[in-house]
């Protein structure tokens, strides 16, 4: 299994818009697993994602609230095997005034999740996710989502072979977040620490997406 396409939008507090949805992705037309990952500033309207190729997306674990920000906070969605092709949306309802982030990755041939973690880390401690093990070659999916102020640019930056492939790190009210990868080649116990500016805490999930259990 491969990194496929990927995509990140976002909307700003106020925006107006009532769906957020990703620029029009290229995906493979069969085999592949939809992640998207959802930081919505408002949790009373938190449903599923949804795309334009009719695939149905299941949440992975639970919401999570942000301890500083109550009522705000993060989910993660997945379809597998997704039905890809040219054009392809994903898309999350939102309330026409909230700042929402989506992130979307495709992993080509990946078909089974073997491994999911989230975690949240108080400013002032290492960013550090917790551990996925894998029993094999994977793809690893890491997600940032710092729970700064509005004030000023962010910076967010894993370790441990990760590579950022999307962000959004603009000072003003949006949720902040970041996406990175890695490709491990054998069966292993991985985790990344991300170093943020300005200090602050964050939601941390990482997945390890494989061909088969």
């Amino acid at each position: 299994m491969v990194l496929g396409a990927h995509n990140l939008t976002y909307s700003r507090l106020g925006d107006g818009n009532a769906v957020q949805s990703t620029l029009p992705m290229t995906t493979s037309s069969s085999g592949s697993m939809l992640l998207a990952c959802v930081g919505r500033g408002d949790l009373s309207v938190n449903v599923p994602t949804t795309d334009n190729k009719g695939n149905t997306f299941v949440q992975l674990g639970t919401t999570h609230e942000y301890n500083i920000w109550r009522g705000s906070g993060t989910s993660l969605y997945a379809c597998a095997p997704a039905v890809g092709g040219s054009g392809h949306v994903v898309s999350a309802v939102k309330p026409p005034n909230d700042e929402v982030t989506l992130s979307v990755v495709e992993v080509r041939g990946g078909r089974y999740l073997q491994d999911l973690k989230w975690n949240e880390v108080p400013s002032g401690q290492p960013l550090t996710s917790a551990s996925v093990t894998t029993t094999g070659p994977a793809l690893l999916v890491a997600w940032w989502w710092g729970d700064a102020s509005g004030a000023y640019d962010k910076t967010a930056v894993p370790n441990n072979g990760f590579s950022v492939i999307d962000a959004v790190l603009y000072e003003g009210w949006l949720v902040q977040g970041a996406v990175a990868v890695r490709q491990v080649s054998q069966a292993g116990t991985y985790n990344v620490t991300w170093a943020a500016t300005p200090q602050q805490g964050a939601q941390l999930w990482i997945a390890a997406v494989q061909a088969s259990a």
